[in-house]
C-alpha cells in the first residue's frame, strides 16, 4: 500500500510495494503520484490527472476499486493491478488518501490461458462438427504445362463451409486437426474424394497430413479408394511437404516407396525452404519437385531466386523429375519460370482455386462422389 496527501504526491509505501514497484519509499516520498507510478498512456489524448480513481476518490471522498490497471514500475515495465483507493479524513478534513493494491499477473495469465482453451475447446467442436456433417468441399487449382499451356492436373484444396453458408479458408480447422488428432479423418475424406475425381480420367494432386504419412495406415486407405472407385492410380499424385520429412524420415520413405508400387506419383512440396529437403532427394523416389513460392514470387527481382529455380530444375532434372512453379502471378513471372526450364506452373495468373462445380471437366465426378459417404463405407472408420 502507500499514501497520497492532498495534492496526490506520494507520503508513505510499504515493503511490499518497495519490491513490486521497484521504487525505494525515500525515492518515491514527494512525487507525484501520476509521474512515478501511475502514469497514463500518452495516446490518450486530453486525459486530466485529476480523472485517475485514486484522485477521484480524494477530490470526492469515496472509496473506488478498481479491477483491472497497469501501475509503472521504475524499470518501465507495466505492472498489472488491481486497487482500493479511500480518502482518509482527521477532524473533519480530508488529508489525503490510501491506496491498496495487488499484483494481478497471475490472475491475468489464468485469465488468457482460460480463454485460449476454451477457444480451442470450441474450434475443436467446430471441426468434429464440420466433418460430421460433411461441410467439408474441394477446390480444384489448375497445374499447367508452361509450354503447351494445357492443364495437365488440378491440385485438391481443402475449404469448409460454415453453418451460415460462407466458405472458409481451412487454416484455423487443420490447426487444430492436426494437434487433436482429426486431421486422419479430414485426410481419409480428401484422399476418397480425390480417388472418385481421378476415376473420371482427370489427375489430381492430394495434400496428405504428415501425421497420416507417419502412422503408416495410409496407404492401405489409398488402395481401397483407388480400388472402389475404379481410377488409375497413374492420375493420382500425391505430396510430402518437408514438415512430414522432419517429423518422420523413415515413415516418409517408406510411403513414397509404397506409392509408387502402386502406381501413384509423389511430388515434394515447398521445396528448396530447407537443407533436408535436398538430402531426402537420395532417399525418397519423387516424380515432381514443387518450387516454394518464397523463390517464384520474386523470381523477377531477385538474382538469387532466380538462380535457385535454375539449380533446382537442373536438380530435378537430373533425378529424372520434373518442377512445378508455386504462385505464378503475372506474365513476366510465367515468362521467367519457362525461360529458367520450369516445365509446369500454378498461380493466380494462370487460374484461381475454384469450387468443384465451377469446374466443368470436374463437376460431374464430384457430383457422383458426394452421393457416397466413404466414412460408412470405409471399415477402418468402424467405431469412431
Amino acid at each position: 500500500m502507500f499514501t497520497l496527501d492532498g495534492a496526490g504526491r506520494v507520503t508513505y509505501i510499504n515493503k511490499a510495494a518497495e519490491k513490486m514497484l521497484a521504487w525505494s519509499a525515500s525515492q518515491l516520498h514527494g512525487q507525484l503520484i501520476d509521474d512515478a507510478i501511475a502514469r497514463r498512456p500518452s495516446h490518450l489524448e486530453g486525459f486530466a490527472p485529476e480523472a485517475t480513481p485514486m484522485l477521484r476518490a480524494r477530490r470526492d471522498g469515496v472509496t473506488v476499486h478498481v479491477d483491472v490497471d497497469f501501475f509503472v514500475r521504475r524499470d518501465g515495465r507495466s505492472l498489472p493491478v488491481a486497487y482500493t483507493a479511500s480518502p482518509f479524513i482527521e477532524m473533519g478534513k480530508e488529508i489525503g488518501c490510501l491506496v491498496v493494491f495487488e499484483d494481478i499477473s497471475e490472475r491475468q495469465a489464468r485469465a488468457v490461458a482460460l480463454a485460449h482453451q476454451n477457444e480451442v475447446v470450441e474450434w475443436v467442436d467446430r471441426c468434429r462438427t464440420a466433418i460430421d456433417e460433411q461441410r467439408l468441399l474441394l477446390y480444384a487449382q489448375p497445374i499447367f504445362d508452361l509450354h503447351t499451356m494445357e492443364v495437365v492436373q488440378h491440385e485438391l484444396l481443402l475449404r469448409v463451409r460454415e453453418p451460415d453458408g460462407t466458405v472458409a479458408a481451412p487454416g484455423p480447422y487443420l490447426d487444430v486437426a492436426e494437434q487433436y488428432n482429426l486431421i486422419a479423418d479430414i485426410d481419409r475424406w480428401v484422399i476418397a474424394r480425390g480417388a472418385e475425381i481421378a476415376a473420371g480420367m482427370h489427375p489430381v494432386q492430394v495434400n496428405v497430413s504428415a501425421a497420416s504419412i507417419s502412422s503408416g495406415r495410409v496407404v492401405e486407405h489409398i488402395t481401397r479408394c483407388i480400388e472402389r472407385a475404379g481410377a488409375d492410380p497413374a492420375d493420382m499424385a500425391f505430396e510430402i511437404t518437408e514438415t512430414a520429412l522432419i517429423a518422420g524420415k523413415h515413415a516418409a520413405v517408406e510411403f513414397a516407396e509404397r506409392l509408387h508400387e502402386l502406381g501413384c506419383k509423389v511430388a515434394l512440396d515447398d521445396f528448396g525452404t530447407g537443407f533436408s529437403g535436398f538430402s531426402y532427394l537420395k532417399h525418397i523416389p519423387v516424380d515432381s519437385l514443387k518450387l516454394d513460392i518464397e523463390f517464384v514470387g520474386d523470381l523477377t527481382s531477385n538474382a538469387a531466386s532466380a538462380h535457385v529455380v535454375k539449380a533446382v530444375v537442373a536438380l530435378a532434372r537430373d533425378f529424372g523429375a520434373y518442377t512445378v512453379a508455386e504462385g505464378i502471378e503475372d506474365p513476366a513471372t510465367l515468362e521467367m519460370a519457362r525461360g529458367l526450364g520450369v516445365g509446369f506452373g500454378q498461380g493466380f495468373y494462370l487460374a484461381r482455386p475454384e469450387p468443384l462445380e465451377d469446374t466443368p471437366a470436374l463437376d460431374a465426378v464430384e457430383a457422383r462422389a458426394r452421393q457416397s459417404d466413404i466414412r460408412r463405407e470405409d471399415p477402418d472408420n468402424a467405431g469412431r
